[in-house]
């Protein structure tokens, strides 16, 4: 007599993500290939900035054309940057998955050349960028037009009037933090 099994058939063959793609094996980029993505990412922000900006200000109504027609410039070709950027991932990596974007984007621990070792004494190197971060806010700035300035703009009156009971506007604000590299708004 023939014992049954109960042992479930082999699965049907499924799809698996790409294998792993070894940093050597990635093609380098020429310099026309770099200086094509540069040109794909920086130079729509300033013709966004300096060209759409100025005209979409005259084509809006009300107080605070400009900050208003930057707010939706910026934000707009802040959300083509990073078009830009999961495009460039999807292509070098074939895959959109956490774990293969961070090691493309180097978003890992500090790791020891010597030991391999993760994290531990290594973060003490944000104490030098810190002090270093704090030098370069002492360094005199290159002038620019207040009224591109994002900061003083929220401080004064206008700003307060503009933001007062504007949640759309606060909708824009807030996308354009999502996307912003750094932590705060006045860096655009």
């Amino acid at each position: 007599m023939q014992a049954r099994s109960i042992a479930a058939p082999p699965p049907a063959a499924r799809p698996t993500a790409a294998p792993p793609t070894d940093r050597s094996q990635l093609p380098q980029y020429s310099l026309r290939h770099i200086l094509s993505i540069w040109a794909a990412a920086a130079l729509p922000m300033a013709f966004l900035a300096w060209v759409v900006a100025p005209w979409l200000a005259d084509r809006l109504e009300g107080p605070n054309q400009l900050p208003k027609a930057l707010l939706l410039c910026l934000t707009a070709g802040l959300i083509w940057q990073f078009v830009v950027v999961v495009a460039l991932v999807w292509g070098e990596q074939r895959t959109l998955r956490w774990s293969r974007v961070r090691r493309a984007l180097w978003l890992n621990a500090p790791r020891s050349p010597r030991t391999e070792r993760r994290g531990g004494r290594l973060w003490f190197i944000l104490i030098p960028l810190i002090v270093a971060l704090g030098v370069e806010e002492l360094v005199p700035q290159v002038h620019h037009a207040v009224s591109r300035d994002f900061g003083p703009f929220l401080d004064s009156h206008a700003g307060h009037l503009f933001l007062d009971g504007s949640w759309g506007w606060f909708a824009v604000i807030a996308v354009l933090a999502v996307f912003l590299p750094s932590s705060s708004p006045a860096a655009a």
